[in-house]
């Protein structure tokens, strides 16, 4: 039997999105079932995103763990009486349900879709409602008193004065269903919320706690998320343009195909983030970590990576054109197959990298450390590579014409057939 590593990576092998666009009505319907936050609000966007986010897509659509079922007897016992208090009801389609006064006080509603259902007046003190679905449904007069209700879809639903349901939920229900734009949310508790499709376009959140929220497919360009704590925190899809999180701490953060274009992120903490297919053009990262972060196909074209450590960062076929990465750790990193010409990495490492493919033509690498590294047939042509340490690589067949190599260290280097026409190799 294929492993389940293999089967994923054969996945990649597969033309995605042709096949998205002819099974566009498999995939919709799929999606409105699946039970991801992030698959419902991406429903109208098939036919106008980019294939590659068509391909993150499927991935979360054919790759997501098979839910587990409700007991079906409970879910008859509750819909039969409205009486079902500890239930297990993990997962359970209740979509549309009449379930007016019911008594569900301690039951397991982990996952639940509840779209639209009756729930006036019913009793659901310390249910546990974590991600559950109560887009649409009717909660006037409810007692929601210490449920759970992270990671919850609150949008339009309803509630009265008479419902008890905590201020955090009441503000994530409203900053869902109504638009936050430039609303001042600094410091506001938004742990495990789940906030995806809202607008919170220029709104202040400045120390904003959004540890383990979702944030996905969200308008957030021009906000201030500077110092907000979002670990474990997703974004993926989202407008983050000229968003300013500086000093934001995003650890183990999905950030996947979202905008960041112009964003400022100055001394953020991306360690172990996940950035595939995210568009961080003209994007100020100075001084930031990013850590073993997965940065592949990323756009970083004329990104500012100055001091930035990006050390066993994986940078598979990332765009750097014209980065400015003066400083700046790259240990360990993958960048296989990613492009780096007309960028700055002055004083920077490269050790222990893997830049098989790499385009490093027209860069500036005078005083970065490039030892023992494997650059056979490398294109340095035109590059200034004063003081760089090459010290124990291979250069074997590499174009060095016209580069400056004066200073450097090209102690037990393989330069067996390497073109240094015209190069500089003065001490």
């Amino acid at each position: 039997m294929e492993s389940e590593g293999n089967f994923k990576e054969s996945l990649l092998m597969v033309d995605w999105g042709g096949w998205v666009m002819g099974n566009r009505e498999w995939v919709m319907d799929n999606l409105i079932a699946c039970p991801s936050p992030s698959a419902h609000f991406l429903i109208p966007l098939i036919p106008h995103v980019p294939m590659k986010l068509l391909i993150s897509l499927l991935s979360l659509l054919l790759l997501h763990p098979i839910a587990q079922a409700a007991n079906p007897d409970q879910v008859r016992r509750l819909q039969e009486t409205r009486e079902c208090p500890g239930c297990d009801l993990q997962n359970a389609n209740l979509r549309g349900a009449f379930l007016r006064g019911a008594n569900l006080q301690d039951a397991n509603l982990r996952g639940a879709n509840l779209n639209g259902a009756d729930l006036r007046g019913a009793f659901l003190n310390r249910t546990n409602l974590t991600g559950a679905d109560l887009r649409n449904a009717n909660l006037e007069d409810a007692n929601l008193d210490e449920a759970k209700l992270e990671q919850a879809q609150l949008r339009n639903t309803r509630i009265s004065e008479r419902t008890v349901l905590a201020e955090k939920w009441q503000r994530v229900r409203q900053l869902v269903t109504e638009s936050a734009i430039g609303q001042d949310l600094a410091k506001l508790d938004l742990a495990g919320a789940n906030l995806s499709g809202s607008d919170l376009r220029n709104a202040n959140l400045a120390g904003a706690d959004l540890t383990g929220a979702t944030v996905e497919g969200a308008l957030l360009r021009g906000a201030n998320l500077s110092q907000t704590a979002s670990e474990r925190s997703s974004f993926a899809i989202s407008d983050l343009r000229e968003t300013n999180l500086d000093q934001a701490n995003l650890q183990q953060g999905n950030l996947r195909a979202s905008d960041l274009r112009s964003a400022r992120l100055s001394q953020a903490d991306l360690t172990r983030a996940d950035l595939r297919s995210a568009y961080v053009q003209q994007a100020n990262l100075t001084q930031t970590k990013l850590t073993d972060g997965n940065l592949a196909a990323a756009q970083l074209n004329n990104a500012t990576l100055q001091e930035t450590n990006l050390g066993g960062a994986n940078l598979f076929t990332a765009d750097l054109r014209g980065a400015i990465l003066q400083d700046t750790n790259l240990r360990g990193t993958n960048l296989r197959g990613a492009d780096l010409s007309n960028s700055q990495l002055g004083n920077g490492s490269l050790q222990g990298a893997n830049v098989t493919g790499v385009n490093l033509r027209s860069m500036r690498l005078s005083g970065t450390d490039l030892s023992g590294l494997n650059l056979p047939n490398i294109d340095l042509s035109g590059n200034d590579l004063s003081k760089t340490n090459f010290r124990g690589s291979n250069l074997s067949r590499a174009s060095l014409q016209r580069s400056n190599l004066s200073e450097a260290n090209l102690a037990d280097t393989n330069l067996t057939q390497s073109n240094l026409r015209d190069a500089n190799l003065s001490r």
